[in-house]
């Protein structure tokens, strides 16, 4: 009762406005579906009209005046199946998802077999439904050419975080003129949830609601194909292009009999919702006319992939339209597009270099390992390659995954240079290779104030498309100067920038040991919250272990309330972290990592970390008004003036690596200190008072 009484007043709501079409889905998936895996189309076009006017415009514009009926164009091209040029655009950070050529070329066999219906399962339509199911006279072929007119396989491969759930962002990387090429982005994971919080599998854009900017299909990687990491049969991507072709979903509408809102095609029978599984007993909606049972197997509905297999002569003539002399995809299958593309080629190409390591750790102890190198070159055969490892040993081969052993700690390049008959390529990865002492240069206690233009030398800063860590040089806490993990509502969601300490030898420190830093953060939203995760490791990188992890609600926030864009504007609005490593006291090794997760909000700010007892900006409390120093910056001499009566005191100045430079034994009052020996440039001073230590940075100017 429940159930009809709201399926009631939803549809009355449904037909107050043609604007409300897509709400409503998102209504009925709230009520109706489990949270499943889905297509997420129609939230990114709800997504486009609440934040962008002109589309807005259009969109109304178009569900206002959008030609009823389509089947006056069902003689368009009839003689010609029409041919489609194709652009893969592999979006990757050297995982899974950049997937194989045989696997795309997987995808492209199964999306010609459905929309040619030459699909084996063609024998699972029910006979209720055989008579409309048709062949859509429709191609795909990979491009052969390029937009500059270079020879392709139909494939492009990018390196970006941004497979991590970028979305939109992705079609920045990279795109080919949209009235040629159907340009199909694969990634490793879609950020954007459908309505009823279902995990997004795939989303397009209709050809009448486009532009050069939207245009084409962003896809998850394990949805392509059936091969490889592909874990379905291939008919994501089949829905999708239906998408792009002009299709709605079979369910759009509801049980309506108001045509303008539903899918606009006569012969599939309106739906109540989407259908997941394959449920063939289904009857959703009584007040079609003959009352059908709810066609599950078109391409356009939800059910299982193993359920899918039909289109429908309606949704034929619908498509027709949007391929006819003045439609949104007549340039697409025009004869200069498939000259310009090439599509009617078969031309061998010269490869691409590309490659990278196993694991993705380019980092190793030296003389501890061996790296494994991977070559990820494309878009030809490769008949030669040769590889260059400088510092490797061996230090030349022709392998095409070969293993190199590091004995010499430095940086090192490594050139991949591939060949066949149509030509050649080369790519050198400088500094690629990070082959650390297996005892640390620095030595405990070690810090970084970022004050120093060279500062950041030996340290990783993860930085991609604008986002990501950086040296700012206007917010710091006690100077101008720190690193930000610059993030904002534009950055993907969820991506991971990592700040990596050089290895400090901590061995000699004793404890106690801390690692001590100042940061300053503030939400955007109340919602949503970035994170930090600070981690360690003691075989350079190799493995971390998770020491804390801070978010606004357990210490990251530094002020309250929700700030959209907020920075630091004084050393208020900082604040204090402690993390205790004593059980690392042994390590002769040990890397930090702070680890920044955007949510999309504000940007976290770090300074003053340090490795030791006390941090670079800590007073004891024991000490605080009772040690001072100057002048600071100093030249020939420092003073160190102590305000308390004690016996055994003792001030030790060290360089930044920890070494120690200069130790001598101090009373009450004041204590000349002669630094005339130093040269200019950054160093810490300890005094040390029974069982406290006092700490502070010094400048020395000549």
């Amino acid at each position: 009762m429940f159930a009809a009484l709201l399926r009631f007043y939803l549809r009355r709501i449904f037909i107050m406005t043609i604007s409300k079409q897509i709400l409503l889905a998102a209504i009925l998936f709230v009520f109706q579906a489990p949270v499943w895996a889905q297509c997420g189309t129609d939230e990114y076009m709800e997504e486009l009209r609440n934040t962008d006017s002109a589309y807005a415009k259009m969109y109304e514009r178009i569900m206002n005046n959008e030609v009823p009926s389509y089947i006056e164009y069902s003689e368009v091209n009839k003689k010609a199946t029409r041919i489609i040029p194709v652009v893969f655009h592999v979006i990757h950070a050297y995982g899974e998802e950049n997937i194989s050529k045989e696997q795309i070329e997987d995808q492209l066999r199964i999306i010609n077999e459905d929309f040619q219906r030459l699909n084996p399962d063609t024998v699972k339509t029910r006979s209720q439904f055989k008579s409309r199911a048709v062949d859509m006279d429709i191609e795909f072929r990979l491009a052969r050419r390029d937009p500059l007119g270079r020879c392709t396989e139909g494939i492009t491969r990018t390196y970006s975080p941004l497979t991590d759930g970028g979305d939109e962002a992705v079609k920045g990387l990279i795109r080919w003129d949209y009235k040629k090429y159907l340009n199909i982005w694969v990634i490793r994971r879609i950020e954007r949830g459908g309505f009823n919080g279902g995990t997004v599998l795939g989303y397009a854009v209709f050809p009448d609601q486009t532009d050069a900017q939207r245009d084409g299909i962003v896809i998850r990687a394990d949805r392509v194909g059936s091969i490889g990491t592909a874990v379905s049969e291939g008919r994501t991507l089949t829905h999708e292009i239906g998408h792009w072709l002009g299709l709605y979903h079979t369910f759009q509408g509801g049980c309506t009999n108001t045509v303008a809102w539903t899918d606009r095609v006569g012969d599939t029978p309106p739906v109540d919702g989407p259908s997941y599984g394959c449920p063939t007993g289904n009857n959703t909606c009584s007040n079609d006319n003959p009352d059908e049972v709810d066609m599950v197997e078109n391409y356009m509905d939800y059910a299982n992939d193993n359920c899918m297999n039909a289109f429908t002569q309606g949704q034929k003539n619908r498509v027709d339209y949007f391929f006819y002399t003045t439609g949104d995809r007549a340039s697409n299958i025009s004869a200069s597009t498939l000259s310009s593309t090439g599509v009617n080629t078969n031309p061998s190409c010269g490869p691409i270099a590309d490659f990278h390591v196993e694991d993705l750790n380019t980092i190793i102890c030296q003389g501890t390992g061996t790296i494994h190198f991977m070559d990820y070159s494309y878009n030809g055969e490769i008949e030669e390659r040769e590889w260059i490892f400088e510092g490797g040993t061996p230090s030349v081969s022709t392998f095409e995954n070969p293993a190199v052993q590091y004995t010499t700690s430095g940086l090192y390049s490594v050139t991949l240079i591939v060949k066949n008959s149509d030509g050649a390529d080369t790519m050198v990865r400088q500094k690629f290779i990070t082959v650390l002492p297996a005892t640390a240069e620095r030595k405990a206690p070690f810090g970084e104030d970022f004050e120093d233009a060279n500062s950041t030398i030996g340290w990783q800063l993860d930085e991609s498309n604008g986002d990501g860590w950086v040296i700012n040089d206007n917010e710091g806490f006690n100077s101008p100067t720190c690193v930000e993990a610059d993030i904002d509502q534009s950055t993907p969601n969820n991506s991971r920038y990592s700040l990596i300490m050089p290895p400090v030898d901590i061995s000699g420190h004793g404890s106690p040991v801390n690692i001590t830093f100042r940061h300053a953060y503030a939400r955007r939203l109340s919602t949503t919250t970035e994170v930090m995760i600070i981690q360690v490791s003691e075989d350079c990188g190799e493995t971390w272990t998770t020491i804390k992890g801070l978010s606004a609600s357990n210490g990251l926030a530094s002020v309250q309330g929700n700030i959209p864009g907020w920075t630091p504007t004084s050393s208020s609005d900082w604040g204090y972290q402690s993390v205790n490593i004593d059980q690392y006291s042994t390590s002769t090794n040990l890397m930090v990592k702070f680890d920044v997760i955007s949510k999309q909000g504000n940007s976290v700010f770090l300074d003053d970390i340090n490795i030791g007892q006390f941090g670079l900006s800590v007073e004891p409390t024991a000490l605080q008004n009772k040690v001072s120093l100057y002048p600071n910056p100093a030249q020939n001499e420092l003073t160190v003036e102590l305000n308390i009566d004690v016996q055994d005191a003792q001030v030790q100045l060290r360089d930044l690596s920890g070494r120690l430079l200069l130790q001598q034994e101090i009373g009450q009052g004041q204590n000349i200190i002669n630094t005339s020996d130093l040269s200019e440039g950054m160093y810490i001073v300890e005094i040390k008072v029974q069982d406290y230590i006092w700490s502070q940075k010094l400048i020395i100017n000549e």
